[in-house]
């Protein structure tokens, strides 16, 4: 699925590294990617980025309405799924009413009796919200975002909006959670090396960002689809696997995604 030019309220199912037959709820505009985030990774491009509370002229988010009624019947067709995904071409978090929709799915789950893990994909951008953390917390999972330790890498290469501010703002925010969980993605860059967050530096940052957030689980991934800088390489596994086996001395449960 081309999520650049189109990605709907409900999407897929399809089949993840880290979740299974998964189906996405895109809480953003389906044919605009708007963001607090711009990373150079990302397969739905750069798009816009935006802090949550500015308005942007035309921009459509899903109401809560849509969302359920599609939900329910996607659900219908799908019996079997593995996961639903809170994800799509924005951030999810910044939806206005991510509380109410969090909790609606959660009813809708216990209605029909799903077995399937209800889990998002943040940035982390809108944590210094209660009522995101309070709608994070309740789901099963929450996974958020932490590719770069390093500040200058941060702003140049997730390129995150003016209030997410420092690195250490961004631990502090994650730090919210009852039970956070970490995506890290890494990636080389052979034609322009200082685009990629694949170095030793980096990855002591990253490592004692974990130690102070104490994740319940990193899922470590390199890049596998098209991303918005087409120069950026995946990492090769025993690489990934190395930092995994750092990781697990620190005591924190890791599982690694390779290309």
């Amino acid at each position: 699925m081309n999520l650049r030019k189109h990605c709907p309220a409900i999407y897929g199912p399809v089949q993840s590294r880290r979740h299974g037959l998964s189906l996405g709820i895109n809480l953003g505009d389906p044919y605009a990617k708007i963001c607090t985030w711009g990373c150079i990774y990302c397969q739905c491009g750069f798009g816009s980025r935006k802090e949550s509370t500015e308005t942007v002229e035309g921009q459509k988010l899903p109401p809560v309405n849509q969302v359920l009624e599609e939900l329910a019947g996607a659900l219908n067709l799908h019996p079997n799924l593995d996961s639903v995904t809170l994800a799509g071409n924005s951030e999810p978090t910044a939806h206005p009413d991510f509380l109410e929709i969090v909790r609606s799915i959660l009813a809708l789950r216990k209605k029909v009796n799903g077995r399937w893990i209800f889990n998002c994909l943040s940035n982390g951008s809108e944590l210094n919200r209660a009522t995101v953390v309070e709608g994070c917390n309740a789901l099963d999972e929450a996974w958020i975002k932490l590719d770069c330790g390093i500040d200058d890498l941060f702003r140049r290469l997730n390129r995150p909006t003016a209030s997410v501010g420092s690195i250490e703002a961004h631990i502090e925010r994650i730090q919210r959670l009852s039970k956070p969980m970490i995506q890290s993605l890494f990636w080389n860059c052979s034609s322009s090396p200082e685009v990629s967050n694949w170095t030793e530096a980096n990855r002591q940052a990253v490592l004692r960002a974990y130690v102070k957030i104490a994740p319940k689980q990193i899922f470590i991934t390199t890049v596998d689809r098209e991303p918005a800088f087409p120069d950026a390489e995946p990492v090769k596994r025993e690489e990934l696997e190395a930092f995994a086996e750092e990781i697990r001395q620190k005591g924190f449960p890791v599982k690694v995604f390779a290309r």
